[in-house]
């Protein structure tokens, strides 16, 4: 490593761009990237069994008995994490890049700041989620030991919870690393426990013939439902998805991990989660482990669950802190204003815990209205228009002569292309109601919203290429290219 004199760096200098890749916008060389095979699979590992796996299982219960469930949520969260997959974690582990980043080829500068409101709407809504779920399990352990509290406590334990995301994302990742190598192991053992007791005490005879907590008359509806909450529970995983892919050393780690670990272990989590929620009939997993384990197992099985919950938060906390950074007002601010930033959307959940808590599965199905359109367009473009090569100073120049800089920061092909798949996505599905139409039964809602619009974006790019050079200010060739920047970004 080396500055542009071709003298060595120093090591203070070589720590600032160290902190500036793993905190900041920098992409990472492939010497400073953490994973190798082993060590993707055990991130992911540990991501794939996170207390949200429990929502999405209760979620679930609601529609679907156990055998169909299950195979909506392994169906479903592979076709998803398939999309979200292809184009961010090949442009990911390639160049080193995070993923509102790597977007700005296919959506421009400015345009690119659109996804990370989608971004941030959905880690900060999954952290919203988790926390209540953190409140909720306080509030059962107050009452398991005879405390009579009400529903306060939860609002209560939501605003802890957000104290101690704060106080664990400040302290970096080596914290968030330490808690998950001992959360992600605990959450197996408490899941495979859970399933044991379940067979044990009801037998697998009785979880098969559980009925949905609370399904529509038409069966295969319901069925339907289920296999788009899969896929969308698939693509939520979009913003981490990169965030893991450009710490990868190779391709084979960047893809294989995140599918089989995302897609399949955590869907296997999820089923868990659901044949407790049949049982037990409540989608509310604070609610399972008393009557499941017994006092005493159930208790500490609340207490670990919370103790997970909050590195859950912290892990959504920490890659929204990153993801402000393109904000140029929020650029150059120390990481701790960054973490205050992200928490504060999770105020809300603080006041209306329960409103917002009984709103999950809808928001998970938004998840795929968000993000469906968005892999659509970027894996036409990345595959198929880029042919999976970027102009890596590019996306960090804000210059107008810039490749990705388009008609004043916005690619309105991309943009319209959005667009035009979030109204496929709406003509199919409400994702508040549930109402949906003939054409959803057959085809879901997700897999349409994100074919369609890549396929129109693809058409307008063949039709209407992208200039190959620019004009700069004074009329002549580009000035921005391969190596150099005009105006920095970062």
């Amino acid at each position: 490593m080396s500055d542009e004199a071709g003298a060595p760096l120093s090591a203070v200098q070589k720590e600032i761009i160290r902190e500036e890749s793993l905190y900041g916008r920098l992409p990472l060389l492939p010497e400073e990237r953490e994973y190798g095979a082993l060590g993707a699979n055990a991130t992911c590992f540990a991501y794939a069994v996170a207390t949200w796996c429990f929502l999405e299982g209760g979620y679930m219960a609601d529609y679907l008995g156990a055998v169909d469930g299950m195979i909506c949520l392994v169906t479903g969260s592979l076709i998803g994490l398939f999309l979200v997959t292809m184009a961010p974690a090949l442009a990911g582990q390639r160049y080193g890049v995070e993923a509102i980043d790597y977007t700005k080829s296919a959506f421009g500068q400015k345009g690119s700041r659109i996804l990370l409101v989608f971004y941030l709407i959905n880690q900060l809504g999954w952290s919203g989620l988790i926390l209540v779920m953190f409140g909720n399990g306080v509030r059962n352990i107050l009452l398991a030991f005879g405390f009579e509290v009400g529903t306060w406590v939860v609002g209560a334990g939501v605003l802890v919870g957000i104290w101690l995301c704060y106080f664990l994302v400040t302290r970096g990742v080596h914290l968030l690393n330490v808690s998950n190598a001992y959360v992600g192991p605990g959450l197996i053992i408490l899941v495979g426990v859970m399933f044991y007791l379940l067979l044990r005490t009801h037998g697998w005879e009785a979880i098969a013939s559980a009925e949905p907590l609370d399904p529509f008359d038409e069966p295969w509806l319901n069925y339907m439902i289920g296999m788009e909450m899969g896929i969308a529970g698939g693509l939520s995983w979009w913003g981490g998805i990169g965030f893991l892919a450009r710490n990868t050393r190779t391709r084979r780690s960047s893809v294989y991990p995140e599918i089989i670990q995302l897609g399949f272990v955590m869907a296997l989590v999820c089923s868990v989660a659901l044949f407790s929620s049949l049982v037990v009939r409540t989608s509310d997993p604070t609610e399972w482990m008393i009557p499941i384990g017994g006092f005493v197992m159930g208790v500490a099985a609340l207490i670990f669950v919370a103790i997970a919950n909050i590195s859950s938060s912290a892990i959504s906390i920490f890659a929204s802190g990153l993801a402000l950074r393109h904000l140029r007002v929020l650029s150059a601010r120390p990481w701790w204003h960054l973490v205050l930033w992200s928490l504060v959307p999770c105020l809300p959940f603080v006041f209306w815990p329960t409103d917002l808590y009984d709103m999950g599965s809808n928001f998970l199905s938004y998840n795929g209205t968000l993000f469906a359109p968005v892999v659509g367009v970027l894996f036409a473009d990345f595959v198929f228009v880029r042919k999976q090569r970027l102009n890596l100073a590019a996306i960090f120049d804000d210059d107008p002569s810039a490749e990705y800089y388009y008609t004043r920061g916005f690619h309105w092909p991309a943009l319209i292309s959005l667009v035009f798949g979030q109204f496929v996505y709406f003509a199919l599905l409400d994702p508040l109601t549930y109402e949906s139409s003939q054409a959803f039964l057959y085809l879901t809602a997700s897999l349409p919203a994100a074919i369609a619009p890549g396929i129109a974006y693809l058409i307008w790019m063949k039709l209407f290429p992208p200039g190959k050079v620019r004009k700069g200010p004074n009329g002549g060739e580009k000035i921005s290219g391969p190596g150099r920047i005009i105006q920095p970004n970062i």
